[in-house]
């Protein structure tokens, strides 16, 4: 059951201000509420108490497979403690609800009401929430990144944060608002936010080391596509020959085999083998990109993770350094998997031929 809170609606019974579907990395919205089985879904009526559509709940068919929802709880913080992705398109429901305010404490609980529902998956903790209080430290930023968006776009933006002159920085009131990403590039505590919605990894020529000065949006490294990809194959090999070596100094036989399996070492010692994958990046790692196959493998045998970041790359394509982490049984879950890329079977019917001027 979800709160139902009469509010002023920023564009309430008009068609939703869609402005965010110019930008395909514009994936992440907020909800704010005090359930109790948060990353279950998204769930709110499809009109207010006065029977007209809200702008807040108006959102929730807005929302697609594959967008990143963050949790604002009300209840503990409050403030945003974890995440989870949309899994399927939005649907009509239904929902039982009480209204708060003076008029909701007049009445009891609805019976079911025609709602606007979107399955949530792979719900995930933050390793460290984002707080009210964490907020209000940076309320200048947050105003002025509100204000720029504001100037940027014609229409309501669905801001997720209240501010005004008299009262310091708040949630919306509202269900669900969007979240622009400039303002989850601004916290370093939703590093693994970002890397989870993107996607190809992005190698920078300065690592990132999770400081706490803005993030840069990813941009060209200057060494083109060709270096870039040496650049990836430069860090890639390093990390695996970091692995190879490792396991060797320990009295195992080490064997990269990742050119003709799903896995990338193989391991044997006393008749026990083990299977490795090994991941590499010159940034602070907080998301994967992982395989079909290599999501298969790792479900069905025992396998090892083994991320190594924070790698030094110089112009000379030489690293050094990086930060090693491993889990020892690994086993991916499914419905933490995030989508970032598609393959698709081209139809019948494309003309064979090039387009006219």
């Amino acid at each position: 059951m979800i709160s139902k809170n009469r509010v002023v609606s920023q564009g309430g019974g008009m068609p939703v201000n869609r402005w965010w579907r110019r930008d395909p990395s514009e994936r992440y919205w907020l909800e704010i509420t005090n359930r109790d089985d948060i990353g279950t879904n998204l769930l709110a009526p499809q009109v207010n108490d006065q029977g007209v559509e809200y702008w807040s709940y108006a959102l929730v068919r807005e929302v697609r497979p594959g967008d990143l929802v963050l949790h604002w709880d009300k209840n503990h913080g409050p403030g945003v403690v974890g995440y989870s992705h949309v899994l399927g398109e939005p649907f009509a429901s239904t929902i039982i609800w009480q209204s708060r305010g003076t008029y909701g404490r007049q009445r009891n609980a609805s019976g079911p009401e025609a709602a606007w529902q979107a399955p949530l998956g792979g719900y995930r903790k933050l390793k460290q929430p984002v707080t009210q209080a964490r907020l209000r430290e940076i309320e200048s930023r947050i105003r002025s990144l509100r204000d720029d968006l504001a100037e940027s776009v014609v229409g309501p933006v669905y801001f997720p944060f209240a501010l005004s002159e008299t009262r310091p920085l708040r949630a919306a009131q509202g269900y669900l608002a969007k979240l622009p990403r400039v303002l989850v590039e601004e916290l370093p505590e939703l590093l693994e936010l970002r890397q989870t919605a993107i996607s190809e990894p992005h190698e920078p020529e300065v690592p990132d080391r999770q400081s706490t000065s803005r993030p840069r949006p990813a941009r060209s490294t200057g060494y083109g596509r060709q270096q870039d990809a040496r650049r990836r194959r430069a860090v890639e090999r390093y990390a695996m020959d970091l692995v190879l070596d490792h396991y060797r100094s320990l009295g195992y036989e080490a064997e990269d085999v990742g050119d003709r399996s799903p896995w990338d070492v193989t391991v044997r010692r006393d008749g026990t083998e083990t299977h490795i994958e090994v991941k590499g990046s010159t940034t602070s790692r907080e998301a994967i990109d992982l395989t079909e196959g290599e999501v298969r493998h790792a479900e069905g045998a025992g396998t090892r993770l083994i991320v190594i970041d924070q790698i030094d790359l110089d112009d000379n394509l030489h690293c050094h350094g990086g930060r090693w982490r491993t889990w020892a049984d690994w086993t991916p879950r499914r419905e933490e998997l995030v989508a970032t890329a598609y393959r698709y079977p081209l139809p019948g019917g494309g003309r064979a031929e090039r387009p006219q001027q």
